[in-house]
């Protein structure tokens, strides 16, 4: 099992691809804290692990509470001894062009999408230098890297994940501390189409694999970034998009 005898925290892990990723680090070996600010899919799926013989703890989290960050961060440690890796995987939008993007929907988005990056990453480092090293994934996004009308405020916070990726893994490499982002394309979870289901198979004829990803495909991702497979892969991202962003 490739991630056997560490502690993992993935945020925004109660549905879509938190709870994929969860999953599959039990299934190779992790013991997983689930922080989620949804207690009733939290729950589910630390029940889900646990029902398949892993080892799973829902913690509720508000990640753009800072107690609930630092309580989510000693969780790791009261349960399981320790934290391998962080996977700040939370995000939060609500699709506005630049002319209806107020002040409050701004400032949300990047509170919760951006900031907890950076904050529950900091709380972590401590823990991390203490195993030796670890590994901080962070879930960015296409539009990290590619634009796409009436997303301003989430766009600024993707893009801000890929900085941050990089200023955090060349402040850290010498702690042996990897950082990698994680950019899904459109995924089949249920927060594609939200604003407009009708969108979803004109998105899907622009991919040139001519699907959706599955949030499997992303957590299969996720668990090797993670494990000692990729040891000389920090600061940089990797786009799981079926090949949008190549165009």
């Amino acid at each position: 099992m490739r991630l056997e005898g560490k502690v993992a925290i993935i945020t925004g892990a109660a549905s879509g691809i938190g709870r994929a990723t969860a999953i599959r680090f039990a299934e190779e070996g992790a013991s997983v804290i689930i922080a989620d600010i949804n207690d009733e899919g939290g729950q589910t799926v630390e029940q889900e692990i646990r029902d398949a013989g892993g080892e799973a703890t829902f913690v509720h989290t508000d990640v753009g509470n800072e107690n609930d960050l630092r309580n989510m961060i000693q969780a790791a440690i009261d349960n399981y001894g320790g934290l391998d890796v962080l996977h700040n995987n939370a995000y939060w939008t609500e699709a506005k062009p630049l002319d209806d993007t107020t002040v409050e929907n701004w400032q949300r988005t990047l509170d919760i999408t951006l900031r907890p990056a950076f904050l529950a990453t900091k709380m972590a480092v401590p823990h991390l230098r203490a195993r030796g090293g670890g590994v901080v994934l962070h879930t960015g996004s296409i539009q990290s890297v590619v634009g796409f009308p009436s997303f301003i405020a989430y766009q600024a916070a993707k893009g801000g994940i890929l900085s941050l990726t990089r200023a955090q893994a060349l402040e850290l490499a010498e702690d042996n501390i990897r950082v990698i982002a994680i950019l899904p394309g459109a995924t089949n979870t249920p927060a594609v189409g939200i604003d407009d289901p009708d969108s979803i198979d004109e998105l899907v004829a622009k991919i040139p694999m001519g699907r959706l990803a599955e949030p499997e495909e992303l957590a299969n991702t996720a668990v090797f970034l993670a494990s000692d497979e990729a040891p000389y892969i920090t600061g940089t991202s990797i786009l799981v998009d079926g090949g949008y962003g190549a165009q």
